[in-house]
């Protein structure tokens, strides 16, 4: 993207260095490098990983970007690449790592070692899920097949009820084993092998993991039930630690059709709350020093939650912005959203292709991007209802062709539920972290219980008025257009409003016909 004013008007501290009117690059403005890596990087991934239409999708994207930037001046142009040499070299070295890490991991995937024959396989059940006619599958971490260690985790599939398989127990079964395809659920998910049980009674529990993991979900599950009822323990398990292998089928599907079913997937708002305690308890300390701290807690929190890709995702995001703030004195938004994405590409390229990255990168570019705006529609109400009706029409305008893609309809009471439950959701997740980690039954865990009873109850009653949502499918990759066509009505596009607004419009309509035709 461009750069704001403070970037290229030049200063005492960072004189001229070229004639006037043209770009002046400032230390550690890596604006260009990130944008046009994240956006080139994502062009590779996407046609590397069979996607080709996706991947023509961000080439166009591109071409726009450019044109637009000439239809205002050169200089706009100059802003936009950067014209330092350095960031042209960053830029495709970059492109070149996410390349390699995905032909890599594609080659491990297609050399992993081969297991032949028919023999018992234990490991310890990291989680599982059960449909409601009986069929799930449920994932081995630390697995042996016989007595051969196997690399990665096993996912094992079943198609009658299995009574064994309780997270965190250890079990075995006789089946055999079949290697992984690569794909964004097996990589993501660090799966390497695949089974098949048989017969529903072939699982045999051998007692329960010792690693200390293991003991403190077990004991943190024992504590909530201890001191709340079953069904908000769970709830509130879920939302700690992302498990909800024992959450109620009903509670899933009302907290999605009423619009607030991402406060039970550990995600960037879970570790947004617990980067925000720490820097309240910080904050008499130096931004330099809360660095290794919230670090650790970050990678101990991780380990808790067996080091998922959508936590390891969101640590990533959140310590790019800690560490820009701590040593830039700023926090550029779009920077540090593009700075993670290519991280995270290159430790995990596969991520691209997953659900569960783009609806992140959806939520915090919606953010980056409209929340102010939203903010200055919303000036007239109170702060905290301003703040909070901006950030879900922020996250909404850009996650809906994803929900429409992914899930297939609408909640309409998003709005409601979010400004009045997600608050209360939050602090009880707050409430609940502070009292599993310093051993105390607060009392205030009494009163999070009744509020659970009250936001439960109510969510069901929302989810069954027959307004609660609209069902919307169709569209495909064309929802990539909708998105095109959201940036070019930002600031970061230098073209007169009404050249933006009719260009938007277009790409806009063309994605709402697919929905209707396609």
């Amino acid at each position: 993207m461009y750069s704001t004013k403070d970037e290229t008007t030049p200063s005492a501290s960072h004189p001229p260095l070229r004639s006037k009117g043209e770009y002046y690059d400032r230390p550690f403005n890596i604006r260009p490098i990130c944008f046009w890596a994240f956006f080139v990087a994502l062009t590779i991934v996407a046609c590397l990983g069979g996607v080709v239409v996706v991947g023509v999708y961000f080439v166009v994207l591109i071409g726009l970007f450019v044109g637009a930037q000439f239809l205002k001046s050169r200089d706009k142009v100059l802003t936009f690449f950067g014209t330092s040499r350095i960031n042209f070299i960053v830029t495709i070295a970059l492109c070149l790592i996410v390349a390699f890490s995905f032909a890599m991991t594609t080659l491990s995937y297609t050399n992993q070692k081969s297991f032949a024959g028919f023999n018992d396989l234990s490991g310890v059940v990291e989680r599982h899920s059960i449909k409601e006619d009986g069929s799930g599958w449920f994932i081995l971490r630390n697995a042996k097949f016989g007595s051969a260690r196997v690399s990665g985790k096993v996912m094992v599939y079943f198609n009658d009820p299995v009574e064994n398989v309780i997270s965190t127990h250890r079990v075995t079964l006789e089946t055999t084993l079949n290697r992984a395809s690569a794909n964004d659920w097996n990589i993501n998910n660090g799966i390497k092998y695949t089974a098949n049980l048989r017969a529903r009674d072939s699982v045999e529990a051998v007692g329960r993991d010792r690693s200390l993991r293991s003991g403190v979900l077990r004991y943190s599950q024992s504590f909530l039930r201890r001191h709340m009822s079953t069904r908000n323990a769970d709830l509130m398990f879920a939302m700690l630690f992302g498990d909800r292998s024992t959450l109620d089928g009903d509670l899933n599907d009302s907290f999605s059709l009423t619009g607030i079913a991402h406060v039970l997937a550990v995600s960037g708002l879970h570790v947004g709350i617990l980067v925000g305690m720490l820097m309240l308890v910080l904050k008499r300390v130096s931004r330099k020093r809360q660095l290794p701290i919230i670090a650790s807690v970050l990678l101990v929190y991780c380990y808790l939650c067996g080091f998922r890709y959508s936590i390891l995702r969101a640590s990533i995001m959140f310590m790019v912005f800690i560490v820009r703030r701590a040593f830039l004195k700023s926090n550029d938004m779009l920077t540090s959203i593009s700075l993670s994405a290519i991280l995270i590409l290159i430790l995990f390229p596969y991520s691209l292709l997953s659900a569960s990255f783009q609806f992140s990168f959806a939520c915090m570019l919606g953010i980056a991007l409209f929340n102010l705006p939203f903010m200055n529609l919303f000036k007239k109400l109170p702060k905290w209802l301003a703040r909070a009706l901006s950030m879900y029409c922020a996250t909404f305008l850009a996650c809906l062709p994803l929900m429409i893609r992914y899930f297939g309809f609408v909640s309409l009471l998003g709005a409601v539920t979010n400004v009045l439950f997600l608050p209360l959701m939050c602090l009880a997740f707050q409430v609940c972290f502070v009292a599993l980690f310093t051993w105390i039954p607060f009392p205030l865990l009494y009163i999070v219980n009744i509020a659970l009873d009250a936001i439960i109850s109510t969510t069901h009653w929302l989810a069954s008025l027959p307004f609660s949502h609209i069902t919307v499918s169709g569209g495909g990759c064309w929802f990539l257009l909708y998105f095109v066509g959201l940036i070019f009505t930002t600031r970061f596009i230098f073209l007169r409003k009404r050249y933006k607004y009719s260009i938007a419009t277009v790409f806009i309509m063309v994605y709402a016909l697919t929905l209707i035709l396609v």
